[in-house]
Protein backbone atom coordinates (compact mmCIF):
# COMPACT_ATOMS: atom_id res chain seq x y z
CA UNK A 1 0.00 0.00 0.00
CA UNK A 2 1.43 3.35 -1.06
CA UNK A 3 2.06 5.84 1.77
CA UNK A 4 -0.43 8.66 2.16
CA UNK A 5 1.21 12.00 1.45
CA UNK A 6 0.29 15.10 3.43
CA UNK A 7 -0.32 17.00 0.21
CA UNK A 8 -2.83 14.39 -0.94
CA UNK A 9 -4.75 14.75 2.31
CA UNK A 10 -4.89 18.54 1.89
CA UNK A 11 -6.07 18.24 -1.71
CA UNK A 12 -8.80 15.76 -0.77
CA UNK A 13 -9.86 18.00 2.11
CA UNK A 14 -10.13 20.96 -0.27
CA UNK A 15 -12.11 18.96 -2.81
CA UNK A 16 -14.44 17.69 -0.09
CA UNK A 17 -15.08 21.20 1.18
CA UNK A 18 -15.91 22.53 -2.27
CA UNK A 19 -18.17 19.58 -3.08
CA UNK A 20 -20.16 20.31 0.09
CA UNK A 21 -20.22 24.03 -0.77
CA UNK A 22 -21.39 23.28 -4.32
CA UNK A 23 -24.23 21.05 -3.14
CA UNK A 24 -25.22 23.79 -0.69
CA UNK A 25 -25.42 26.27 -3.58
CA UNK A 26 -27.98 23.91 -5.13
CA UNK A 27 -30.08 24.54 -2.02
CA UNK A 28 -30.69 28.01 -3.45
CA UNK A 29 -33.16 26.36 -5.82
CA UNK A 30 -35.32 25.44 -2.82
CA UNK A 31 -35.10 29.05 -1.72
CA UNK A 32 -36.15 30.28 -5.15
CA UNK A 33 -39.04 27.81 -5.15
CA UNK A 34 -40.39 28.97 -1.77
CA UNK A 35 -39.84 32.65 -2.50
CA UNK A 36 -41.48 32.54 -5.92
CA UNK A 37 -44.37 30.36 -4.74
CA UNK A 38 -45.01 32.85 -1.96
CA UNK A 39 -44.97 35.76 -4.41
CA UNK A 40 -47.55 34.49 -6.93
CA UNK A 41 -51.27 33.85 -6.62
CA UNK A 42 -52.27 30.43 -5.23
CA UNK A 43 -53.75 29.37 -8.58
CA UNK A 44 -50.23 29.38 -10.05
CA UNK A 45 -48.30 27.78 -7.19
CA UNK A 46 -47.89 24.31 -8.67
CA UNK A 47 -46.85 25.86 -11.96
CA UNK A 48 -43.99 27.88 -10.48
CA UNK A 49 -42.83 24.96 -8.32
CA UNK A 50 -42.77 22.67 -11.35
CA UNK A 51 -40.65 25.17 -13.27
CA UNK A 52 -38.14 25.43 -10.43
CA UNK A 53 -37.88 21.68 -9.94
CA UNK A 54 -37.69 20.55 -13.56
CA UNK A 55 -35.52 23.52 -14.51
CA UNK A 56 -32.82 22.16 -12.20
CA UNK A 57 -32.97 18.74 -13.84
CA UNK A 58 -32.78 19.96 -17.41
CA UNK A 59 -30.12 22.51 -16.47
CA UNK A 60 -27.89 19.80 -15.01
CA UNK A 61 -28.17 17.72 -18.16
CA UNK A 62 -27.51 20.70 -20.44
CA UNK A 63 -24.45 21.82 -18.47
CA UNK A 64 -23.08 18.27 -18.35
CA UNK A 65 -23.55 17.74 -22.09
CA UNK A 66 -22.53 21.13 -23.47
CA UNK A 67 -22.27 23.98 -20.98
CA UNK A 68 -19.15 22.94 -19.07
CA UNK A 69 -17.19 22.33 -22.29
CA UNK A 70 -18.06 25.78 -23.62
CA UNK A 71 -17.23 27.42 -20.27
CA UNK A 72 -14.06 25.66 -19.09
CA UNK A 73 -12.90 23.44 -21.92
CA UNK A 74 -9.66 24.45 -23.61
CA UNK A 75 -10.28 26.46 -26.75
CA UNK A 76 -9.78 30.14 -27.49
CA UNK A 77 -10.55 33.50 -25.94
CA UNK A 78 -14.21 33.29 -26.95
CA UNK A 79 -15.29 29.74 -26.21
CA UNK A 80 -14.16 26.32 -24.99
CA UNK A 81 -14.16 23.37 -27.35
CA UNK A 82 -13.32 20.29 -25.24
CA UNK A 83 -14.79 18.09 -22.47
CA UNK A 84 -18.30 17.70 -23.85
CA UNK A 85 -20.21 15.23 -21.64
CA UNK A 86 -17.32 15.65 -19.14
CA UNK A 87 -15.01 13.57 -21.30
CA UNK A 88 -11.33 13.38 -20.27
CA UNK A 89 -11.41 15.75 -17.31
CA UNK A 90 -9.17 16.03 -14.25
CA UNK A 91 -10.21 15.63 -10.61
CA UNK A 92 -10.10 19.40 -10.17
CA UNK A 93 -12.37 19.91 -13.18
CA UNK A 94 -14.90 17.51 -11.65
CA UNK A 95 -15.18 19.77 -8.61
CA UNK A 96 -15.36 22.88 -10.81
CA UNK A 97 -18.20 21.29 -12.78
CA UNK A 98 -20.32 20.88 -9.65
CA UNK A 99 -19.85 24.49 -8.59
CA UNK A 100 -20.30 26.01 -12.03
CA UNK A 101 -23.35 23.89 -12.82
CA UNK A 102 -25.07 25.35 -9.75
CA UNK A 103 -24.13 28.86 -10.91
CA UNK A 104 -25.53 28.34 -14.42
CA UNK A 105 -28.81 26.93 -13.09
CA UNK A 106 -29.14 29.92 -10.76
CA UNK A 107 -28.92 32.29 -13.74
CA UNK A 108 -31.68 30.38 -15.53
CA UNK A 109 -33.94 30.22 -12.46
CA UNK A 110 -34.01 34.01 -12.14
CA UNK A 111 -36.07 34.21 -15.33
CA UNK A 112 -38.90 31.96 -14.13
CA UNK A 113 -39.90 34.34 -11.34
CA UNK A 114 -39.93 37.46 -13.51
CA UNK A 115 -42.19 35.81 -16.11
CA UNK A 116 -44.42 33.99 -13.62
CA UNK A 117 -48.17 33.47 -14.05
CA UNK A 118 -48.31 33.80 -17.85
CA UNK A 119 -45.77 31.41 -19.37
CA UNK A 120 -46.01 27.65 -19.56
CA UNK A 121 -43.66 24.95 -18.32
CA UNK A 122 -42.27 24.05 -21.75
CA UNK A 123 -41.13 27.63 -22.38
CA UNK A 124 -39.21 27.74 -19.12
CA UNK A 125 -37.59 24.35 -19.69
CA UNK A 126 -36.55 25.36 -23.19
CA UNK A 127 -34.96 28.57 -21.95
CA UNK A 128 -33.31 26.77 -19.01
CA UNK A 129 -31.63 24.40 -21.46
CA UNK A 130 -30.57 27.28 -23.69
CA UNK A 131 -29.24 29.35 -20.78
CA UNK A 132 -27.20 26.56 -19.17
CA UNK A 133 -25.95 25.13 -22.46
CA UNK A 134 -25.00 28.36 -24.25
CA UNK A 135 -25.93 31.76 -22.82
CA UNK A 136 -24.23 31.68 -19.40
CA UNK A 137 -21.33 29.27 -20.14
CA UNK A 138 -19.87 31.52 -22.84
CA UNK A 139 -19.87 34.47 -20.42
CA UNK A 140 -18.24 32.26 -17.77
CA UNK A 141 -15.52 31.32 -20.27
CA UNK A 142 -14.75 34.98 -21.00
CA UNK A 143 -14.56 35.90 -17.33
CA UNK A 144 -13.18 32.87 -15.48
CA UNK A 145 -11.47 30.46 -17.87
CA UNK A 146 -7.69 30.80 -18.29
CA UNK A 147 -8.05 31.52 -22.02
CA UNK A 148 -11.08 33.83 -21.71
CA UNK A 149 -10.45 37.26 -23.19
CA UNK A 150 -11.75 39.14 -20.14
CA UNK A 151 -9.75 36.98 -17.74
CA UNK A 152 -6.61 37.25 -19.88
CA UNK A 153 -6.90 40.97 -19.35
CA UNK A 154 -4.51 43.76 -20.30
CA UNK A 155 -0.76 43.79 -19.64
CA UNK A 156 0.84 47.14 -18.81
CA UNK A 157 4.25 48.27 -17.63
CA UNK A 158 4.10 49.91 -14.19
CA UNK A 159 7.39 51.09 -12.69
CA UNK A 160 9.28 48.65 -14.92
CA UNK A 161 7.10 45.74 -13.80
CA UNK A 162 4.63 43.86 -15.97
CA UNK A 163 1.15 44.07 -14.41
CA UNK A 164 -1.87 42.13 -15.69
CA UNK A 165 -5.27 43.73 -15.17
CA UNK A 166 -8.02 41.11 -15.29
CA UNK A 167 -11.79 41.34 -15.24
CA UNK A 168 -12.83 41.36 -11.59
CA UNK A 169 -15.94 39.36 -10.72
CA UNK A 170 -15.19 37.01 -7.87
CA UNK A 171 -18.50 35.20 -7.36
CA UNK A 172 -20.65 35.97 -10.37
CA UNK A 173 -22.25 39.39 -9.89
CA UNK A 174 -22.18 39.71 -13.68
CA UNK A 175 -21.44 36.16 -14.84
CA UNK A 176 -24.48 34.78 -13.00
CA UNK A 177 -26.73 37.62 -11.90
CA UNK A 178 -26.45 40.19 -14.68
CA UNK A 179 -27.01 37.37 -17.18
CA UNK A 180 -30.11 36.24 -15.29
CA UNK A 181 -31.35 39.81 -14.74
CA UNK A 182 -31.02 40.90 -18.36
CA UNK A 183 -32.69 37.72 -19.60
CA UNK A 184 -35.49 38.22 -17.07
CA UNK A 185 -36.07 41.78 -18.28
CA UNK A 186 -36.15 40.79 -21.94
CA UNK A 187 -38.50 37.90 -21.24
CA UNK A 188 -40.89 39.95 -19.08
CA UNK A 189 -40.89 42.80 -21.60
CA UNK A 190 -41.61 40.57 -24.59
CA UNK A 191 -44.27 38.39 -22.94
CA UNK A 192 -46.10 41.44 -21.64
CA UNK A 193 -47.70 42.15 -18.23
CA UNK A 194 -50.21 39.97 -16.47
CA UNK A 195 -53.85 40.86 -17.04
CA UNK A 196 -54.84 43.71 -14.75
CA UNK A 197 -51.29 44.48 -13.63
CA UNK A 198 -51.44 48.08 -14.91
CA UNK A 199 -54.48 50.33 -15.16
CA UNK A 200 -55.41 52.51 -18.13
CA UNK A 201 -53.07 55.25 -16.90
CA UNK A 202 -50.12 52.89 -16.63
CA UNK A 203 -50.16 52.78 -12.83
CA UNK A 204 -49.29 49.55 -11.03
CA UNK A 205 -52.17 47.52 -9.59
CA UNK A 206 -51.51 44.98 -6.83
CA UNK A 207 -52.97 41.71 -8.08
CA UNK A 208 -51.04 39.21 -5.97
CA UNK A 209 -50.61 39.42 -2.22
CA UNK A 210 -47.47 37.52 -1.18
CA UNK A 211 -47.67 34.59 1.21
CA UNK A 212 -45.16 35.99 3.65
CA UNK A 213 -44.48 32.69 5.41
CA UNK A 214 -43.31 30.97 2.24
CA UNK A 215 -41.48 34.04 0.95
CA UNK A 216 -39.59 34.54 4.20
CA UNK A 217 -38.67 30.87 4.48
CA UNK A 218 -37.41 31.01 0.91
CA UNK A 219 -35.51 34.17 1.77
CA UNK A 220 -33.65 32.52 4.65
CA UNK A 221 -32.72 29.57 2.43
CA UNK A 222 -31.48 31.94 -0.28
CA UNK A 223 -29.35 33.86 2.23
CA UNK A 224 -27.73 30.58 3.25
CA UNK A 225 -27.25 29.72 -0.42
CA UNK A 226 -25.65 33.10 -1.14
CA UNK A 227 -23.10 32.43 1.60
CA UNK A 228 -22.26 29.07 0.02
CA UNK A 229 -22.08 30.61 -3.45
CA UNK A 230 -19.55 33.22 -2.36
CA UNK A 231 -17.49 30.82 -0.24
CA UNK A 232 -17.32 28.18 -2.97
CA UNK A 233 -15.82 30.75 -5.35
CA UNK A 234 -12.60 30.86 -3.30
CA UNK A 235 -10.87 27.60 -4.20
CA UNK A 236 -8.05 27.26 -1.71
CA UNK A 237 -7.92 25.98 1.87
CA UNK A 238 -4.32 24.85 2.34
CA UNK A 239 -2.41 28.13 2.05
CA UNK A 240 -1.60 30.48 4.93
CA UNK A 241 -4.37 33.03 5.44
CA UNK A 242 -7.05 31.07 3.53
CA UNK A 243 -9.22 30.66 6.62
CA UNK A 244 -9.20 34.40 7.29
CA UNK A 245 -10.11 35.15 3.68
CA UNK A 246 -13.05 32.74 3.84
CA UNK A 247 -14.24 34.38 7.04
CA UNK A 248 -13.93 37.80 5.41
CA UNK A 249 -15.99 36.60 2.44
CA UNK A 250 -18.78 35.41 4.75
CA UNK A 251 -18.69 38.65 6.76
CA UNK A 252 -18.89 40.77 3.61
CA UNK A 253 -21.82 38.72 2.35
CA UNK A 254 -23.76 39.11 5.59
CA UNK A 255 -22.99 42.83 5.92
CA UNK A 256 -23.87 43.43 2.27
CA UNK A 257 -27.24 41.77 2.69
CA UNK A 258 -27.92 43.62 5.93
CA UNK A 259 -27.06 47.00 4.44
CA UNK A 260 -29.22 46.36 1.39
CA UNK A 261 -32.23 45.41 3.51
CA UNK A 262 -31.91 48.45 5.79
CA UNK A 263 -31.57 51.03 3.04
CA UNK A 264 -34.38 49.54 0.94
CA UNK A 265 -36.73 49.83 3.91
CA UNK A 266 -35.52 53.36 4.69
CA UNK A 267 -36.06 54.41 1.08
CA UNK A 268 -39.55 52.91 1.09
CA UNK A 269 -40.38 54.70 4.36
CA UNK A 270 -39.22 58.03 2.93
CA UNK A 271 -41.35 57.45 -0.16
CA UNK A 272 -44.40 56.78 2.02
CA UNK A 273 -44.01 60.26 3.57
CA UNK A 274 -47.03 61.04 5.77
CA UNK A 275 -49.02 57.99 4.68
CA UNK A 276 -49.39 55.09 7.17
CA UNK A 277 -46.37 52.84 6.72
CA UNK A 278 -46.53 49.06 6.93
CA UNK A 279 -43.31 47.05 6.96
CA UNK A 280 -42.99 45.25 3.63
CA UNK A 281 -41.18 41.94 4.04
CA UNK A 282 -40.72 41.61 0.28
CA UNK A 283 -38.79 44.88 0.24
CA UNK A 284 -36.61 43.75 3.14
CA UNK A 285 -35.84 40.43 1.48
CA UNK A 286 -35.19 41.82 -2.00
CA UNK A 287 -32.99 44.57 -0.58
CA UNK A 288 -30.98 41.90 1.22
CA UNK A 289 -30.68 39.80 -1.95
CA UNK A 290 -29.52 42.81 -3.95
CA UNK A 291 -26.79 43.54 -1.42
CA UNK A 292 -25.60 39.93 -1.53
CA UNK A 293 -25.62 39.94 -5.33
CA UNK A 294 -23.56 43.13 -5.40
CA UNK A 295 -20.95 42.01 -2.87
CA UNK A 296 -20.26 38.89 -4.95
CA UNK A 297 -17.94 40.75 -7.33
CA UNK A 298 -15.46 41.63 -4.58
CA UNK A 299 -16.30 39.62 -1.48
CA UNK A 300 -12.76 38.26 -1.31
CA UNK A 301 -10.96 41.59 -1.71
CA UNK A 302 -13.01 44.17 0.22
CA UNK A 303 -12.81 45.08 3.87
CA UNK A 304 -15.99 44.60 5.94
CA UNK A 305 -16.85 48.29 5.88
CA UNK A 306 -16.63 48.13 2.08
CA UNK A 307 -19.04 45.21 2.05
CA UNK A 308 -21.52 47.16 4.17
CA UNK A 309 -21.23 50.27 1.97
CA UNK A 310 -21.77 48.19 -1.18
CA UNK A 311 -24.86 46.63 0.39
CA UNK A 312 -26.29 49.98 1.48
CA UNK A 313 -25.97 51.44 -2.02
CA UNK A 314 -27.41 48.22 -3.46
CA UNK A 315 -30.60 48.72 -1.44
CA UNK A 316 -31.13 52.11 -3.07
CA UNK A 317 -30.29 50.66 -6.48
CA UNK A 318 -32.98 48.02 -5.98
CA UNK A 319 -35.68 50.53 -5.04
CA UNK A 320 -34.85 52.85 -7.94
CA UNK A 321 -34.82 50.04 -10.50
CA UNK A 322 -38.09 48.58 -9.23
CA UNK A 323 -39.76 51.93 -9.84
CA UNK A 324 -38.10 52.29 -13.25
CA UNK A 325 -39.20 48.83 -14.40
CA UNK A 326 -42.76 49.62 -13.31
CA UNK A 327 -42.71 52.93 -15.19
CA UNK A 328 -41.70 51.02 -18.31
CA UNK A 329 -44.77 48.81 -17.65
CA UNK A 330 -42.62 45.69 -17.56
CA UNK A 331 -44.28 43.22 -15.21
CA UNK A 332 -41.56 41.57 -13.12
CA UNK A 333 -43.55 39.38 -10.74
CA UNK A 334 -40.87 39.07 -8.02
CA UNK A 335 -38.49 42.01 -8.62
CA UNK A 336 -35.84 39.78 -10.18
CA UNK A 337 -34.58 42.41 -12.64
CA UNK A 338 -33.86 44.99 -9.93
CA UNK A 339 -32.25 42.40 -7.63
CA UNK A 340 -30.02 40.58 -10.09
CA UNK A 341 -29.36 43.12 -12.82
CA UNK A 342 -29.18 46.12 -10.50
CA UNK A 343 -27.14 44.37 -7.83
CA UNK A 344 -24.83 42.74 -10.37
CA UNK A 345 -24.06 45.95 -12.27
CA UNK A 346 -23.41 47.91 -9.09
CA UNK A 347 -21.18 45.15 -7.69
CA UNK A 348 -18.95 45.01 -10.78
CA UNK A 349 -18.55 48.79 -10.63
CA UNK A 350 -18.04 48.95 -6.85
CA UNK A 351 -15.19 46.42 -6.80
CA UNK A 352 -13.08 48.68 -9.03
CA UNK A 353 -13.14 51.29 -6.25
CA UNK A 354 -13.03 49.15 -3.09
CA UNK A 355 -10.68 46.31 -4.08
CA UNK A 356 -7.84 46.52 -1.54
CA UNK A 357 -5.13 45.75 -4.12
CA UNK A 358 -6.08 47.52 -7.32
CA UNK A 359 -9.15 49.58 -6.39
CA UNK A 360 -9.17 53.32 -6.98
CA UNK A 361 -9.65 54.15 -3.28
CA UNK A 362 -6.59 52.07 -2.33
CA UNK A 363 -4.08 51.93 -5.19
CA UNK A 364 -5.20 55.14 -6.88
CA UNK A 365 -2.92 54.69 -9.89
CA UNK A 366 -3.06 53.92 -13.60
CA UNK A 367 -3.89 50.28 -12.86
CA UNK A 368 -7.02 51.37 -10.99
CA UNK A 369 -8.22 53.50 -13.89
CA UNK A 370 -7.66 50.70 -16.40
CA UNK A 371 -9.45 48.23 -14.08
CA UNK A 372 -12.51 50.52 -14.06
CA UNK A 373 -12.48 50.68 -17.85
CA UNK A 374 -11.91 46.93 -18.26
CA UNK A 375 -14.73 46.00 -15.89
CA UNK A 376 -17.10 48.45 -17.60
CA UNK A 377 -16.11 47.04 -20.99
CA UNK A 378 -16.79 43.49 -19.84
CA UNK A 379 -20.06 44.51 -18.24
CA UNK A 380 -21.35 46.19 -21.42
CA UNK A 381 -20.41 43.20 -23.57
CA UNK A 382 -22.10 40.75 -21.17
CA UNK A 383 -25.28 42.85 -21.15
CA UNK A 384 -25.36 43.11 -24.96
CA UNK A 385 -24.62 39.38 -25.37
CA UNK A 386 -27.39 38.35 -23.00
CA UNK A 387 -29.90 40.88 -24.33
CA UNK A 388 -29.36 39.79 -27.93
CA UNK A 389 -29.72 36.04 -27.44
CA UNK A 390 -32.49 36.15 -24.82
CA UNK A 391 -34.55 38.57 -26.91
CA UNK A 392 -33.92 36.36 -29.96
CA UNK A 393 -35.19 33.24 -28.18
CA UNK A 394 -38.17 34.92 -26.53
CA UNK A 395 -38.96 36.86 -29.72
CA UNK A 396 -39.12 33.66 -31.78
CA UNK A 397 -41.33 31.97 -29.17
CA UNK A 398 -43.58 35.04 -29.12
CA UNK A 399 -43.85 35.06 -32.91
CA UNK A 400 -44.74 31.37 -32.91
CA UNK A 401 -47.35 32.06 -30.16
CA UNK A 402 -45.66 29.67 -27.72
CA UNK A 403 -44.43 32.24 -25.22
CA UNK A 404 -47.68 33.11 -23.43
CA UNK A 405 -50.51 30.88 -22.30
CA UNK A 406 -54.03 31.58 -23.68
CA UNK A 407 -56.06 34.26 -21.82
CA UNK A 408 -58.53 31.74 -20.42
CA UNK A 409 -55.69 29.66 -18.95
CA UNK A 410 -54.09 32.73 -17.40
CA UNK A 411 -57.44 33.78 -15.91
CA UNK A 412 -58.22 30.43 -14.32
CA UNK A 413 -54.63 29.72 -13.34
CA UNK A 414 -51.83 27.65 -14.79
CA UNK A 415 -52.27 24.97 -12.13
CA UNK A 416 -55.55 23.78 -13.60
CA UNK A 417 -54.23 23.45 -17.15
CA UNK A 418 -51.03 21.71 -15.99
CA UNK A 419 -52.35 19.57 -13.13
CA UNK A 420 -56.09 19.41 -13.89
CA UNK A 421 -56.99 20.84 -10.50
CA UNK A 422 -57.24 24.22 -8.84
CA UNK A 423 -54.39 23.17 -6.56
CA UNK A 424 -53.97 25.45 -3.60
CA UNK A 425 -57.52 26.81 -3.71
CA UNK A 426 -58.95 23.28 -3.45
CA UNK A 427 -56.55 22.34 -0.65
CA UNK A 428 -57.29 25.54 1.26
CA UNK A 429 -61.06 25.13 0.93
CA UNK A 430 -61.02 21.47 2.02
CA UNK A 431 -58.74 22.23 4.95
CA UNK A 432 -61.03 25.01 6.17
CA UNK A 433 -64.11 22.75 5.96
CA UNK A 434 -62.40 19.99 7.91
CA UNK A 435 -61.08 22.39 10.53
CA UNK A 436 -64.46 24.11 11.00
CA UNK A 437 -66.21 20.73 11.32
CA UNK A 438 -63.72 19.63 13.93
CA UNK A 439 -64.23 22.81 15.97
CA UNK A 440 -68.00 22.17 16.05
CA UNK A 441 -67.41 18.66 17.44
CA UNK A 442 -65.18 19.71 20.33
CA UNK A 443 -67.93 21.18 22.65
CA UNK A 444 -69.93 17.94 22.43
CA UNK A 445 -66.89 15.84 23.28
CA UNK A 446 -66.16 18.02 26.31
CA UNK A 447 -69.70 17.55 27.63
Amino acid sequence: MAPIMANDVLVNFEYGFFVIAATTVFLMQAGFAFFEAGSVRPKNTNSILSKNLLGVFIGCVAYWAVGFALAFGSGNGFIGTRHFFLSVITDEQTVIFLIQCAYAITAATVVSGAMAERTGLVVHLFFSFFCTAWLQPVVAHWSWAKEGWLNAGINIDLHHKNVTIRYKDFAGSSVVHVVGGVAAFMGAAIVGPRKGRFDSNGNKVEIAKPTTTMSTLGGFILIYGFLALNLSSYRSLSQPGDGAILANIAINCILGGSGGSFTALIYERIQARKQPYVLNLSTALNGCFTGMVAIGAGADSMRPYGGFVVGCVAGFVYMILVRLVERLQVDDAIGAVAVHFGGGVWGVIAVTFLDTKQGLFYAGNRVSMILIGWNLCGLVVIILWTAFFSSLVFGILYYLKFLRVPPEVEKRGLDFSMHQRDSTYVLDRNWRKAFSSRLRQIPGELN
